[in-house]
């Protein structure tokens, strides 16, 4: 064969090459962006389900740009707990994306919690117990789950989210065993049937409402997480003490939350 040739069949044989290589590259990369997708998708679940404390966009942001992506899109649904995830990457050819959903699984026999009944109210915890009944006026205590989810029991908005102000109550003073510090609460004003009334969780794990986006103003949904049980105020263990007013107030309240809710 001549040098001509030669020199001839050698290009054509790199120029055929290129597009093999390209394809390679692309599918290479539509590969990373399905991963990256899936581990973004799963660390914002992780974030607004309480699992890690973070933004649960930004979290997505750390996971995808850790393999050199980009998230395009992040949609969060607080009440299901899940994340839409959408990242990139770039190519020779161009931009390959990916789409990622992550929530939790649901429990077992097909329950789901923070269920909203027909009049528009949820059992306000994972658990529908009680640990203690009316005590304080009309507030109850309520078992939770081993997450400690806790549930906005109607429609409204926040108009408190942290410390409550309140000091050492009697109990603790005479079992300072009890006394985790100052107790947090998450206090919501609801509008019902051409009444305003307002629901309180305390004893709530402190920051836990800002892990879920909740803060004052936020507006949000029968059956939507808004905070977690932990071990602040006077308390033996972890449990929910709920209260429904007709003041925006978390202490010694005047409605029967049966009464919305139904019973345990």
């Amino acid at each position: 064969m001549s040098a001509p040739a030669t020199l001839c069949c050698a290009a054509a044989a790199l120029l055929l090459g290129l597009p093999v290589l390209s394809a390679g590259a692309q599918l290479e990369a539509r590969h990373r962006a399905s991963g990256a997708a899936d581990a973004a998708a799963l660390a914002a679940a992780d974030a607004v389900n309480g699992w890690i404390a973070a933004d649960a966009c930004a979290a997505a942001e750390k996971v995808a740009g850790s393999v050199g992506a980009g998230v395009e899109r992040c949609a969060i649904d607080r009440l299901r707990g899940e994340a839409r995830i959408t990242v990139a990457i770039g190519t020779p050819l161009g931009s390959v994306s990916a789409d990622a959903r992550a929530a939790p699984a649901a429990p077992p026999g097909g329950v789901v919690v923070g269920q909203v009944g027909p009049n528009g109210w949820a059992w306000p915890s994972a658990v529908r117990g009680l640990t203690q009944g009316f005590h304080d006026g009309t507030s109850i205590d309520l078992a939770v789950g081993g997450d400690g989810a806790l549930y906005a029991p109607y429609d409204g908005e926040v108009v408190h989210a942290g410390p409550d102000g309140g000091g050492v109550p009697a109990a603790c003073a005479i079992s300072p065993i009890w006394w985790r510090g100052p107790n947090h609460t998450v206090i919501i004003r609801h509008e019902y049937e051409g009444r305003v009334l307002y629901s309180s969780h305390n004893h709530i794990a402190p920051g836990s409402p800002g892990d879920h986006g909740i803060a004052i103003g936020s507006r949000v949904r029968a059956g939507e997480i808004v905070a977690r049980a932990g071990l602040s105020g006077c308390t033996e263990g972890p449990h929910t003490h709920f209260t429904l007013s007709s003041r925006p107030s978390n202490s010694f309240p005047d409605l029967d939350p049966f009464e919305f809710l139904g019973p345990p």
